[in-house]
């Protein structure tokens, strides 16, 4: 039971978005110049998986205060003591989440620019947890997670090796943030009648059904279109031309969403792999070619 119930905190779509964009970061340093410590480069890895995995045990602890979210067969004693291992290993984690950035102060890795972007991570897990937690600011889950799984792991896997800003790093994580909104947007589609039933309040529920399978195709479409954008922009064409190759799967997730919407019965497991693969894809193809070439 104590298993099954910490285990809810592993978001294995999070946690995957996260390596995977941490890795394109990283990898665009080694394409334009050359990594300057794999140590620290591990450390960064484990550094964020450590922030994002605390802040989900923590929502986890939070949800165990309310009875109706405990699994079945839970007593109060057993509420009681998860909540305090979940406390532990919060504890355990943000502790060893220190030590990496006492660590990266010793031995001078540090600057300026990280110094703000550790403190933009700190600042976007606080209110990520906030809006999960209170209801009021829930419409703004996704732009915090955006945030933390998108936008910061390859800012911090490039710049734990470069003080120097360049431009691709900035193409590609814009072209990347629709597509995992269109993601998310899905998840929440899919569990639009359990949320409504026992009011959870979600992005979808607040802005509705219709309107967010419209957005959901907009993001797709807003995806591809910003690819083509990076491409005009400079982005060079080797590097970013296999990512249309995805553009099929994502015309198939439009037209899948548009049955939906023409009363047809959802196909939720294909539509979540499809939309998936327009997320991951581009972004492993890209990540891939820095690395390769």
């Amino acid at each position: 039971m104590i298993f099954t119930t910490i285990m809810k905190a592993l978001k294995p779509f999070h946690l995957i978005s996260l390596v995977m964009t941490y890795l394109l970061g990283a990898g665009l340093v080694y394409y334009v110049q050359e990594i300057k410590s794999w140590a620290v480069f591990i450390q960064g890895g484990i550094f964020l998986l450590l922030i994002s995995l605390s802040i989900e045990l923590m929502c986890l602890l939070h949800a165990l205060t309310n009875p109706r979210k405990w699994v079945d067969g839970m007593t109060y004693a057993a509420a009681r003591k998860v909540r305090l291992i979940i406390g532990a290993i919060v504890a355990t984690f943000l502790t060893v989440a220190t030590t990496v950035m006492i660590g990266w102060m010793q031995a001078e890795v540090l600057w300026q620019g990280l110094v703000f972007l550790l403190v933009a991570t700190l600042t976007a897990g606080g209110l990520l947890y906030a809006s999960r937690v209170y209801e009021k600011l829930r419409i703004l889950e996704l732009i915090f997670e955006v945030l933390l799984f998108v936008v910061i792991p390859p800012a911090m896997g490039y710049f734990l090796q470069s003080e120097d800003m360049y431009r691709l790093l900035t193409m590609a994580v814009l072209a990347s943030v629709p597509s995992y909104l269109a993601y998310r947007l899905l998840c929440y589609l899919e569990t639009f009648g359990h949320d409504q039933q026992f009011e959870i309040e979600t992005m979808v529920t607040q802005i509705g059904w219709e309107r967010a399978m419209l957005y959901h195709n907009a993001f797709i479409l807003l995806t591809y279109l910003l690819y083509a954008l990076i491409a005009l922009l400079g982005f060079p064409w080797f590097l970013i031309w296999p990512v249309f190759l995805t553009l099929p799967i994502g015309l198939l997730e439009i037209f899948l969403m548009e049955r939906v919407r023409r009363g047809v019965k959802p196909l939720w497991r294909v539509m979540r792999f499809a939309t998936a693969c327009v997320f991951f894809i581009p972004i492993y193809l890209i990540g891939s070619a820095f690395w390769l070439r």
